[in-house]
Formats: C-alpha cells, structure tokens, sequence
C-alpha cells in the first residue's frame, strides 16, 4: 500500500490488487472522504471485495487502454454499482464500454479530491494514456518494471516518445504498471546490460519481494531510469550488447528501441 498526500492535505491511499493472472488494478482511495477510484479492472469481484471491506463509495473508473484484460470487470462493477464515470480516451468510445468521460492528451480532471492529467503514450496501443496524479503515474501496458509493453498498435517512435514523455518527469514519480513481469524483465535486462551492477541490486530485492508474495508495483521513475533498458537506449552498454549479436547496424535512438523490443518479444 502506498500512502499521498495533496495539496489540501487528504491523505490518499493507493492499493495494489492482483487480478486475473499477472495484472493489476490499482484503488486509489481517499481517506478523508472514503471515495475510491479504480484505475483498469481486470476483473470485478477482488476490486469489489477490496471496496466493501473497506466500506468506500466508487465514484470513478479510469481506464488506460481497450484491452480486455484491463477492462474485463467494468459490466460486473456496473452491473453491482450503477453508473459511474467511466474515463478514457476519446478515440475508444467503440473500444471501451460504458465510457462516459473522453479525455484527450493534457486534460485534467478531479477524482477522489484531487487532480489527475491525461498523458497520451500511443505505442502499446495508438490510444494508450498514462494518469498522473501528483507524482503517481498509472502507466499501463506502456511502461512496466524494467521494461515496456509490446508495440500491437503503435511504432518505435511513438513508444520512444511515449517514453521519454514518462522520462521528464520527477525521478520520485512512482510507477503503477499493468502487469507483473519485473523479475522476468529483469532477466532480460541482464543479459543486454550485463555490466550494470543496479540491475543485479533490483533483481535480488525484487526476487526477495515476490517471494513473499508482494507486488513489485509501484517503482520508482528512479528505479527504472538506472536499470529498465527501455529507458537506457542511449546506453553504450547496451548498444554495444546489441551490435555484438548482429541486431543493430543504425544507433540513432529508435533504432536502438526498435533492436530492443524485437530482441525482448523472443526471450523467455
């Protein structure tokens, strides 16, 4: 669990929840007031749970892409609350159902007492988007722990954008990602920067955090600067890993990415 505070002093919380078979939904509750939002809803019933328990009143959905496995639950909560808002770009009115909020790039709006800004990050999928609420980023499938979603939609360069949108902003920032792949991510990230001792840290504390069954969201932008290789493209390292195996002959910033994402979309 993860504690904020913002401007008006509400304490907020943000709750992890594990759902489906690596994805999170992410309950941002406001303490004060006892409102809750859910960012992506794989699934209703753990979200529900979370929420009588606590005994919160759901006042917003916040969805970050169309695809199902974030959006899966959003009949049932319906089905069990009535309507709530339900956020989301506003290209996905076809792909997201009962959207009722059309967000666009640098929109804000209010949810649980405070200020969430929309970030469009096309490249997972052309109509992905990130919410920002103070230094809590809820990225997605577009960034995860040290690495990123697969390009369905999007390009190289749109993604290397999308990234580097992510990149500016606080190194506190904390990261809320999608899906539970850190400690395979981190394999990954070994073998194409073996000489970055950061990533040997990460991976022991990660191993050491899933082994008692904690999630490894968030991180910190920080955490993921020194060690997630889809944020190191300029890395000589890691350039110089991807010359070594035949898969890179441009070195400008998309190539690198692009030699990446392939390289990372075969390993296992």
């Amino acid at each position: 669990m993860v504690h904020m505070t913002n401007h008006e002093d509400d304490t907020m919380e943000i709750i992890p929840i594990p759902c489906l078979y690596d994805n999170y939904a992410y309950l941002i509750v406001n303490e004060q007031s006892r409102e809750a939002a859910i960012v992506d809803l794989p699934e209703a019933w753990p979200v529900m749970r979370e929420i009588a328990e606590r005994e919160l009143t759901l006042t917003a959905v916040l969805c970050t892409h169309h695809h199902h496995d974030h959006i899966g639950g959003i009949d049932d909560l319906l089905d069990e609350y009535g309507p709530i808002p339900v956020f989301g770009f506003h290209e996905d009115t076809k792909r997201i159902p009962h959207l009722t909020e059309l967000v666009q790039d640098n929109d804000q709006f209010e949810v649980c007492g405070t200020t969430a800004r929309v970030l469009h990050t096309p490249g997972h999928t052309t109509t992905s988007v990130v919410f920002q609420i103070e230094e809590h980023l809820f990225v997605g499938d577009t960034l995860f722990g040290a690495g990123c979603g697969r390009l369905f939609e999007g390009t190289p360069a749109q993604m290397v954008r999308s990234l580097d949108r992510i990149a500016g902003s606080s190194r506190e920032s904390r990261i809320y990602f999608g899906h539970e792949y850190t400690e395979l991510n981190l394999r990954f990230a070994a073998e194409v920067d073996p000489t970055n001792p950061a990533v040997g840290v990460r991976r022991k504390e990660v191993a050491e955090m899933r082994a008692k069954g904690v999630p490894s969201a968030p991180s910190t932008l920080a955490e993921e600067l020194a060690t997630n290789p889809f944020l190191r493209i300029e890395d000589a390292a890691i350039i110089e890993e991807l010359q070594a195996g035949q898969q890179l002959s441009d070195t400008d910033r998309v190539s690198v990415f692009a030699a990446l994402r392939e390289k990372r979309n075969h390993f296992s």
